[in-house]
């Protein structure tokens, strides 16, 4: 199902939309794509979170802060890629928002359902790959932006697990950042 046979179904079906489907159809579209982004964004962050407080009860051998960001971020990039979510039946509304199913009869509603949820897999999947991407490449940025040392001797360096707690914290704030970008409208 596309954008182009949702309109022709409202169009033909004009009793059960209350107002212009066009406009319907593209708020519609621009709020699932969001809250999708949104939600693989914070999916990831929750899992990080996870991770981090794995990772804050075990200590390991003491390591340079570069070597443990340069791991943690691959570690993460390797584990996320294997736990891609997906949007199921029971998250439309929140996926499209309650103004979008309120301008519809409850037969327009479930007409839209699919579409809603083919949109939000698509944009779910493209952000999830963006994630992974992201997760690969962000230790260097993470090295250089905290100063992070790369110092190996046992009086300059902390136990492995403090060091990946601290940068596993870091990156649940920065997929936060992503999630709610400022400025975006």
């Amino acid at each position: 199902m596309n954008r182009a046979t949702v309109l022709e179904w409202l169009h033909q079906h004009h009793e059960v939309v209350h107002g212009d489907a066009e406009e319907i159809v593209a708020r519609c579209e621009r709020a699932v794509r969001r809250h999708a982004r949104e939600d693989a964004w914070m999916f990831a962050r929750r899992y990080v979170v996870d991770r981090q407080h794995a990772w804050e009860e075990s200590h390991g051998a003491h390591a340079s802060e570069a070597f443990v960001a340069r791991e943690v971020c691959q570690q993460l990039a390797e584990e996320l890629r294997d736990r891609e979510p997906a949007p199921h039946r029971g998250d439309e509304e929140h996926l499209a928002g309650g103004p979008i199913k309120a301008a519809l009869e409850q037969d327009g509603w479930e007409h839209l359902i699919p579409w809603i949820l083919e949109i939000a897999r698509e944009e779910e999947h493209e952000t999830w790959s963006e994630i992974v991407r992201h997760m690969k490449r962000y230790a260097r940025d993470l090295i250089l932006s905290h100063h992070l040392s790369s110092d190996t001797s046992f009086d300059h360096t902390r136990c492995y697990g403090d060091v990946a707690a601290e940068i596993a914290g870091i990156l649940a704030r920065d997929l936060s950042a992503h999630a709610f970008p400022r400025g975006r409208v």
